[in-house]
Order: structure tokens, then C-alpha cells, then sequence
């Protein structure tokens, strides 16, 4: 409700609808041919690859993309898939107005400081920047493994399933294994036509 007394401060939106589900926004989006999509990246699970046939689906609708806190990853993954803006929960009130008018006049929203790649820090990786058997941890830690039960799966030991795990972290930017398993589902998921 917050987000949409917001959309009403900032202007230029015409009526708001709700999804329910990823399912409903897909049959929305096809029905009413939005201008405007606002997605919560946690409503939505998480999932890039729902999120890049939401958007392809509603082109040439803006969609700002909302996460609960700022990841730089997660606001990667947002822009690759086709939105036009990123915004965190966490933003301060003129930040997240900031946003929300840049994108409705057809511009977008991607703080410098979001974006690593554009101020010269790491860029998270896409899972071809991973070893073979890294990307083989990856799978395991995705599936809720523990290091041993990845160790015996690959014929392996906890300590270097531990080395690989630090490894996948560093490489894909997350800050821990949970964040690590959510990325993994982005870069492993079988594309959808």
C-alpha cells in the first residue's frame, strides 16, 4: 500500500492492479497490456527466469524491479532480464520516488552504487565464469546439501567442498550459501521459450 500511495505522489500511473502470483501477472500483462510494472523480486520467489517472460510479455511496459534489501546480484540479474529500474525496500523515501520517476518518464533506475561493473568493482559472474566442479558444488549447495553430503556426492572432502564454496561466492558476489543456492536458480534453471 506504501509503494502505491507513492506511485500516486509521484503521478503519471493510471490505475493499480495486484497479482497474486506470477501466473497472474503473466495473464494481466497478456490481458490488459500494462504501461507500468512494479515486481517484488520476494512475491515473485526470486525467480529471473518468471521475471524475464513477465517482462517480455508486457514489452514495452517500464518495470521497476523491488527487493526487500539492496543486492547488487539481484539488481544485475534485474537489468539483464529486461527491467528498468531497480529499488530497494531499504531506500530512503526520496531515493525510491527517485526511482519510480525515472522510469515512468521512460528513463531507468540503476544507482552507480548498486551496479558494481560501473564503478569498477567485480561484477557477479554468470555461471560460465565457474569451474566445472564448482559449478557441480553449486548444483549440490542449490538442491539444500550440506558440505559433507556434497563432498561424498562429488567424491570430495567437506574441506575442499569448503574452498569451492568460498570460491562460487567471491565469483558470483553472494554474501553466503542461501544467497548462493537463490543465484545458482537463475544461472542453472533451463531457459524458458
Amino acid at each position: 500500500m506504501a509503494i502505491v500511495q507513492l506511485l500516486a505522489e509521484v503521478g503519471g500511473v493510471g490505475s493499480v492492479r495486484y497479482a497474486a502470483s506470477i501466473e497472474d501477472a503473466l495473464d494481466q500483462a497478456e490481458a490488459l497490456k500494462p504501461e507500468l510494472l512494479l515486481v517484488d523480486l520476494f512475491s515473485i520467489n526470486y525467480e529471473f527466469g518468471a521475471l524475464r517472460r513477465l517482462l517480455s510479455l508486457a514489452a514495452p511496459a517500464a518495470a521497476i524491479v523491488v527487493d526487500d534489501r539492496v543486492n547488487p546480484t539481484f539488481a544485475r540479474l534485474a537489468k539483464d532480464a529486461g527491467a528498468s529500474g531497480y529499488a530497494s525496500k531499504d531506500f530512503d523515501l526520496p531515493q525510491f520516488k527517485s526511482a519510480l520517476q525515472a522510469v515512468i518518464v521512460g528513463g531507468a533506475y540503476f544507482p552507480r552504487d548498486i551496479l558494481p561493473d560501473q564503478i569498477g568493482l567485480r561484477v557477479p559472474r554468470s555461471a560460465a565464469g565457474l569451474s566445472a566442479r564448482q559449478l557441480e558444488v553449486l548444483k549440490q549447495m542449490a538442491v539444500g546439501k550440506t558440505n559433507r553430503e556434497i563432498g561424498e556426492a562429488l567424491g570430495i572432502t567437506p574441506g575442499t567442498v569448503k574452498l569451492h564454496i568460498h570460491s562460487i561466492l567471491q565469483l558470483t558476489g553472494a554474501r553466503n550459501r542461501t544467497e548462493a543456492a537463490l543465484i545458482a536458480g537463475r544461472f542453472l534453471a533451463p531457459a524458458i521459450g
